[in-house]
């Protein structure tokens, strides 16, 4: 199959003749930020102390965590009162930046749905999208937004096509957005081709590496939760792929975020081997002064309903972030089996994972020979993935990446998207640690093919039974089903 995509940087001529010709007439609010040297400066304003990158990046330096909160609302006056409940709450200010979601209707670009939903909630008086319906407020709004919050902002858009909301929002100071093209084909897209969305997405990364060069630095989420359920070399995979794309179109921050699996070990090796894959691929293709801030992203699998159980959730991945010496902690909150978040649980949830920090102090995941195994055995995995992509592609990751998905070198388990190959299979080891059930296509070394089977035999010993593909399937939702009660022994 030939691929119409390069990883090359857009021209001006290119990248504002889509501007004004795709992205700006999607909707009226893209009138008012036709201006874009003018919403650089605003948005250059706005930020003065409370910048997205910058703070994640102090953070970093500082060796201290930041705290992540999610919300979204239909209304801006159900958006500000959120923030500033969570803000007031939760003592998340100065050390927490916000992630803010966009509807599912906005996501999906159907924005006469999310403006007739903006309507409904409204006149019932209660929120009635899942997220705040960025397209058909504008920028103005989003500006009220920006003024209100005390913390940095961050838009979570999750879909294929974020272009006016990404201008948007980094007109009105939202120095984060989603710059991650897998995630968004494996998570949330259905039959795009990889090289269209690939497209799509230079855009968004073009537009932020205009801003970091203008003042404003954008640091987008480099996001690999892929369908929540992944081999940490795949997610590792996924991490640099895309700061590699989002590098050439002049990206300068990356959040480099990672959907935690929950076994402590291994979540601390998938950390440390994607930033040093990071900076040195991106050594390897002459990107220069870039800054990378690890973070986790909790569990994606299915949640506990009750609130002690969803409480250990909580606890336990933002004990890996904090542990792991992952910089960024992003959080969900005890409503995850229900609903969205609502403030209250938000504030909670910050509350918690900042006591933790208090609780350990300096306290950090030790160096051991089973550490070093594992970040050994990523790594050479995530190498082989990675070096494939490039052989395919002559060089250019963006081609090589459509090839590997094609050859599915690059592949999931559990996906809407039609351009997967769906043939990896993964099971839990006898800790509970991500392993290959089946390799698929996946060009895995065979030294870290006999690692994959050793710590598959330990639970077939602890079990004494076979794995079969029965424990594929319940291992899915092994955080959610709720232990049955032992009867004491008298």
């Amino acid at each position: 199959m030939t691929f119409a995509i390069r990883n090359e940087r857009l021209t001006d001529e290119e990248f504002f003749k889509i501007r004004n010709e795709e992205v700006l007439p999607q909707w009226e609010t893209g009138k008012a930020i036709a201006n874009l040297e003018e919403n650089i400066a605003i948005a250059k304003e706005l930020t003065q102390g409370k910048n997205y990158a910058l703070t994640l990046a102090e953070h970093k330096k500082n060796g201290t965590n930041v705290f992540e909160p999610q919300f979204g609302r239909a209304l801006t006056e159900y958006m500000i009162e959120g923030i500033t409940y969570v803000e007031e709450n939760s003592d998340m200010y100065p050390d927490g930046v916000w992630t803010l979601f966009s509807d599912t209707y906005t996501r999906k670009g159907d924005f006469k749905k999310a403006a007739a939903g903006i309507e409904r909630s409204k006149q019932e008086g209660m929120n009635m999208l899942n997220g705040w319906p960025v397209v058909c407020f504008g920028v103005e709004e989003a500006r009220k937004i920006t003024k209100a919050a005390k913390c940095p902002l961050n838009l979570n858009s999750a879909d294929e096509d974020a272009r006016l909301q990404t201008e948007i929002v980094f007109a009105a100071g939202w120095n984060g957005g989603n710059n991650n093209p897998i995630m968004t084909a494996v998570a949330h897209s259905k039959n795009i081709p990889m090289d269209k969305l690939l497209k799509i997405k230079q855009y968004d990364a073009r537009l932020g590496g205009i801003y970091t060069e203008n003042g404003v630095p954008i640091c987008p989420h480099n996001a690999s939760n892929l369908s929540g359920y992944d081999a940490p070399a795949m997610r590792s995979y996924t991490n640099v792929v895309q700061v590699l794309l989002a590098a050439e179109q002049g990206i300068k921050y990356s959040h480099v975020m990672h959907g935690l699996g929950m076994n402590m070990i291994q979540d601390t090796a998938m950390g440390r081997v994607t930033e040093k894959l990071c900076n040195e691929y991106c050594e390897r293709f002459g990107y220069k002064d870039m800054t990378f801030i690890i973070g986790g992203y909790p569990f994606l699998g299915a949640w506990p309903p009750r609130l002690e159980e969803a409480h250990a959730m909580i606890a336990w991945n933002a004990l890996i972030d904090i542990m792991g010496g992952f910089t960024n902690i992003v959080l969900k909150c005890e409503d995850e089996a229900f609903g969205t978040p609502s403030k209250e649980g938000m504030a909670h949830s910050v509350r918690l994972a900042r006591h933790l920090v208090t609780l350990l102090g300096d306290q950090k995941v030790a160096d051991s020979d089973r550490l070093r195994l594992e970040e050994k055995m990523i790594e050479m995995e995530a190498r082989a993935i990675l070096d494939k992509t490039i052989e395919a592609g002559d060089g250019d990751i963006a081609l090589g990446l459509c090839k590997a998905i094609e050859a599915g070198w690059f592949d999931t388990m559990v996906s809407p998207w039609s351009h997967v190959k769906g043939k990896v299979e993964y099971i839990r080891d006898a800790e509970n640690a991500v392993r290959y059930f089946n390799y698929g296509n996946v060009p895995i070394p065979k030294e870290a093919r006999e690692y994959n089977e050793e710590k598959l035999k330990e639970r077939e010993k602890k079990i004494g039974k076979k794995l079969t593909f029965d424990y594929v399937v319940s291992d899915l939702q092994y955080a959610s089903i709720l232990p049955v009660p032992k009867p004491f022994k008298k």
